[in-house]
């Protein structure tokens, strides 16, 4: 299965370090974030990485070359910040039936992939995403749901107007119809095209898109307190 990964991001909020380097290539345990996603995809059994690239993409192809770990890697070059939708338009030409699109800032079990990966478990679904469970939701993409269905996403809700404590991971599984969706979203609030206003989308076309909560633990790199946090537990989190 093909794995899109979007790492064209810059990361404002790592900032000194991301003035020379792109959010996925800080260090956590001597090793980029980006490295320690791949190794998980190649892993699951992924059979080509796509990496989405922007700020500072000559570090990234330089680091990963044209393979990792004997798994071809393709690069795509998103010219300006327009949104992880946009990002994502850039693979449509090359996606197979099915694959994983992941956002380079989170780091999640090897068999979280291979979770997404089974298609036995997900015959009725068109697509899927992992979720956590968080004790402040507010800060995230906030899960509306009905069972395993996921009925609509909030974004960054005020405290206390949460529809659930459930969060978008940023880990996805689509069929190709979903770009469609993707070709359909108009800008954000923020001028960008996101990848979340896609999924409500294809929602709204009556497409079944499901969740899973991640087994074990899921890290998000958001800022400089992330990263620390991160650098700190890796090994508890994800061992050996």
């Amino acid at each position: 299965m093909q794995a899109v990964v979007i790492a064209a991001g810059r990361g404002i909020r790592l900032k000194p370090l991301t003035d020379k380097i792109p959010k996925c290539m800080a260090a956590i345990k001597d090793k980029p974030i980006l490295e320690h996603i791949l190794e998980r995809l190649v892993k699951a059994g992924i059979d080509e990485i796509n990496l989405i690239v922007g700020y500072r993409r000559e570090v990234i192809e330089e680091h990963f070359g044209p393979e990792f770990q004997g798994v071809k890697v393709n690069y795509f070059v998103q010219k300006e910040p327009k949104g992880t939708a946009h990002a994502l338009s850039l693979f449509e030409g090359y996606a197979k039936e099915m694959f994983i699109v992941t956002n380079a800032d989170v780091i999640t079990s090897t068999s979280n992939y291979k979770r997404l990966m089974e298609t036995d478990e997900f015959e009725k679904g068109d697509a899927f995403l992992l979720a956590r469970s968080v004790k402040n939701p507010w800060r995230f993409g906030v899960l509306k749901t009905e069972k395993n269905r996921i009925l609509g996403i909030v974004e960054k809700p005020k405290p206390g107007e949460e529809p659930s404590n459930i969060v978008n991971a940023g880990v996805y599984r689509f069929k190709k119809d979903f770009f469609e969706s993707v070709r359909e979203t108009g800008k954000s609030e923020r001028g960008e095209f996101e990848l979340v206003d896609s999924i409500k989308n294809y929602i709204a076309k009556g497409k079944a898109v499901e969740y899973r909560i991640c087994e074990g633990m899921c890290i998000d790199v958001a800022g400089t307190d992330d990263l620390e946090r991160a650098d700190s537990l890796l090994d508890e989190m994800f061992p050996k």
